[in-house]
């Protein structure tokens, strides 16, 4: 006589591992058998799969799936999804949250959404909460968190194991990372910083746009910076083609990352990216992209290609400072090498500063921010993963003597010094100026009562876009072919008399000389077929 079999109840640990099992090509019959559950049991996780990525792309910790078993939605669902919320927005800051302090805000949630039904914020709530979520602790109330370096060593194993589970190589990781950078600032003491407290230095001084710089751990594949913009079309973008830009440039009504952005910057820009980076190293057509837990991140679930091949895995909170990559340094060097590029077309140019910084425009800066991502060494990219993964230091060993030189401010300062402008300038004063920007989030913080209104909606969206914003034709203001071939001849002139030319710059010239040649030719052509019909 058989046995009764006795009942299991799989963790979602245990489920997700299942779900991994059965992409590798494991039959049902193997899965029943080798977790010890019926073949229904082993169905109904299946179908379960988005439900449960979806979990575990929100939890707090690794260990947020080892010990739960079930994703039951809580009675309070909006109350909690707005809780959790500025919960996320707060351990990205870096805030210590105790468990009274989260049960008051609970309280508070309920009462700002004007949530009729009766909610008690008990010790009972808060447990389901954390365990809900799979938040392994909350903090106790003192100074705000520091780098979470335990959890930095627990990452440390999850990444080797990511890494040996999917097989993949330098070239197959990936890291991106938004950031704010305040394209109009100045070093506070110029002169016309000091003498128009309204203008330059001041009002303006910190107008920003968020930038994104990606790459992948070998250093070889940097994708085009995306940068995002107040408005859709800058009064500056007049006369020039989207598809000639240096970035890939999205709008949002306050320069912030959104989900909606990111989605559209993975599907659209990242996932083609690869692919073609790994066909041209012949590569399997699989990567794996790190990010951190900002709220302007979607989940897991959602930033995966339909064959699963390329997919986001994000790091625990408070060990950004310590693991990600782009924080090693690369978008400090970035923003140096903007502020650089910046002063070095200052005293190439005919004019004070006002008039220059009043001339400085949303376009110049944005050519300006994709010449310094450009500018990025190798080197510095291969040395930003080296905490994450530090098996690459013996692997790129022959590379890594190469290091970049740091840009000093007191290397700015000197260049600087013939300027009237600059004479109160100090050292010190460059390098409040470089750093100004330096943790400037490149996603929107939001009050609590902004949380509340979100998830107060019946169909609450985090981010809203300005439709209203200016449209104008390209038409306006563009150079016409013989205007176009006039200046190429005067340029071409010019770099033939001089001494220093390069040969390979005449001939890129000529090309393009001929080309513009060719399009007047045709459109001749064109209007001589036109009048012979008339």
């Amino acid at each position: 006589m058989n046995s009764k079999r006795k009942k299991v109840v799989l963790t979602i640990e245990e489920k997700l591992q299942l779900i991994e099992e059965r992409e590798k090509g494991h039959n049902i019959p193997f899965l029943a058998n080798s977790h010890n559950i019926g073949l229904q049991t082993v169905r109904d996780i299946l179908k379960q799969k988005d439900k449960l990525l979806h979990f575990a792309s929100r939890s707090d910790s690794l260990k947020g799936t080892m010990s739960r078993k079930t994703t039951k939605k809580p009675n309070f669902e909006e109350l909690d999804n707005a809780v959790y919320e500025w919960f996320q927005q707060k351990r990205v800051e870096g805030h210590p949250i105790s468990g009274p302090l989260l049960l008051d805000k609970a309280k508070w949630f309920h009462t700002e959404m004007k949530i009729e039904k009766p909610f008690q914020a008990s010790q009972g709530w808060l447990l389901r909460f954390k365990k809900r979520h799979g938040i392994r602790q909350l903090d106790i109330q003192g100074e705000k968190l520091s780098a979470d370096n335990g959890a930095a060593e627990l990452f440390l194993a999850e990444f080797k194991r990511l890494i040996e589970r999917y097989d993949l190589s330098s070239e197959q990781v990936y890291n991106a990372d938004e950031t704010g950078l305040f394209w109009k600032s100045l070093p506070s003491k110029t002169l016309a910083m000091q003498n128009e407290k309204s203008a330059p230095g001041h009002k303006c001084s910190k107008e920003r746009i968020t930038l994104m710089p990606c790459s992948n751990a070998s250093g070889n594949h940097k994708l085009q910076l995306l940068c995002i913009g107040k408005s859709k079309t800058p009064r500056s973008f007049k006369g020039t083609e989207m598809k000639n830009f240096p970035v890939r440039y999205q709008n949002h009504p306050k320069a912030w990352m959104n989900r909606e952005i990111f989605k559209k910057w993975f599907f659209d820009d990242f996932v083609p990216s690869v692919r073609a980076h790994l066909r041209s190293k012949n590569l399997p057509q699989k990567a794996m992209l790190l990010l951190d837990n900002a709220p302007s991140h979607p989940n897991e679930n959602e930033l995966e290609t339909e064959d699963g091949q390329i997919f986001v895995r994000y790091l625990p909170p408070n060990v950004t400072s310590l693991l990600q990559p782009m924080d090693q340094g690369v978008i400090e060097a970035c923003k140096r090498r903007f502020r650089k590029i910046m002063l070095r077309l200052l005293l190439e140019s005919d004019c004070s500063l006002k008039e220059f910084w009043k001339n400085w425009k949303i376009k110049d800066a944005i050519f300006a921010a994709a010449e310094s991502w450009n500018d990025i060494p190798t080197v510095t990219l291969q040395r930003s993963w080296f905490n994450l993964w530090p098996s690459l230091k013996d692997d790129l060993n022959e590379i890594i003597g190469s290091e970049e030189n740091a840009i000093l401010p007191a290397q700015l300062l000197n260049g600087l010094q013939n300027l009237v402008e600059f004479e109160n300038v100090s050292v010190d004063d460059v390098e409040e100026w470089l750093n100004s920007d330096l943790n400037e989030p490149g996603y929107q913080i939001l009050e609590d009562s902004e949380i509340a209104s979100n998830f107060s909606q019946p169909n609450h969206c985090m981010d809203t876009d300005d439709e209203s914003v200016e449209e104008f034709s390209t038409q306006e203001n563009t150079v016409s072919a013989e205007d176009a071939l006039r200046f190429a001849n005067g340029l071409m002139h010019y770099l033939e008399q001089e001494n220093d030319t390069d040969y390979i710059d005449v001939l890129h010239l000529r090309k393009i000389r001929a080309h513009i040649c060719l399009k007047m030719n045709n459109k001749k052509r064109q209007t001589k077929i036109t009048d012979f019909f008339k």
